[in-house]
């Protein structure tokens, strides 16, 4: 298994069958000594089956037929079932007394939580990618910012995180709702990946910085003006409020 960083590239190569026979036979005998590993296995394929289903993997012809197909009528109506059973699979911990309760108020909407889960499934199955990890890669940074410009309606620059020690890799576009979302990911030196993702809303607002929790995941979210934001990382949140800080100042 030397050929991978870490156990996410290993399960992510188990799941798309990029193993060599020899790998594959000797990854399921450790998760056949491993139960707490042939549960995150599990766990992997179940999210990637969800998300799959509901935001899957773009190309632009597939977005402007999307986009083209939906209608007023329709942006209202959301999809609470699928939300429904998302959530069973994706929940918060408790940071500063923020848990899984509090997504369902009337101050979090729907859209809101489809938004937080849609960027953290984004993370999870684009950062343990390695060759597929970004749509534009980062020697391509103009063009990646000039086409999300295009797509999103909004200036589109990449925050430059290198003083914290982040590579940028590169950016994709994905469909949400009836519209684009970007993804930008960056790297640290030790290779664990760091993903931006932000989409427009209906409804203007300005919020705090509210701190999620998942499975190893930190996510801090906040949304300016009609802009919500999620970066997620394997690291603590003392480690991503002052890149979060940065983000903010670049894209504002």
């Amino acid at each position: 298994m030397s050929d991978y960083r870490n156990i996410e590239e290993q399960i992510s190569a188990y799941l798309d069958a990029q193993m060599t026979p020899e790998q594959r036979a000797t990854f399921q005998a450790e998760m056949a000594k491993d139960a707490e590993l042939a549960a995150r296995v599990q766990k992997w394929a179940n999210t990637e089956a969800l998300f799959a289903e509901s935001i899957p993997t773009p190309s632009a012809a597939h977005l402007d037929a999307l986009v083209a197909s939906q209608t007023v009528a329709n942006r209202t109506q959301r999809p609470l079932a699928r939300v429904a059973a998302m959530l069973a699979v994706f929940a918060f911990g408790g940071i500063c007394g923020y848990g899984l309760s509090q997504l369902t108020t009337q101050t979090s909407t729907t859209i809101i939580v489809q938004a937080t889960m849609g960027a953290t499934n984004s993370h999870r199955v684009f950062a343990a990618e390695k060759r597929h990890a970004v749509e534009v890669s980062a020697d391509e940074t103009e063009h990646l910012q000039t086409w999300l410009a295009d797509r999103m309606g909004r200036e589109m620059t990449v925050p430059n995180l290198s003083a914290f020690g982040l590579t940028f890799l590169g950016g994709r576009m994905l469909p949400f709702d009836d519209r684009a979302a970007a993804q930008y990911m960056y790297e640290t030196a030790d290779g664990k990946r760091v993903t931006l993702f932000m989409t427009r809303l209906d409804q203007e607002e300005n919020t705090e910085v509210q701190v999620l929790q998942d499975a190893g995941l930190t996510s801090l979210r906040w949304q300016s003006g009609a802009w919500i934001f999620v970066l997620t990382a394997p690291l603590e949140q003392q480690q991503m409020a002052p890149i979060q800080v940065e983000v903010k100042d670049t894209l504002l």
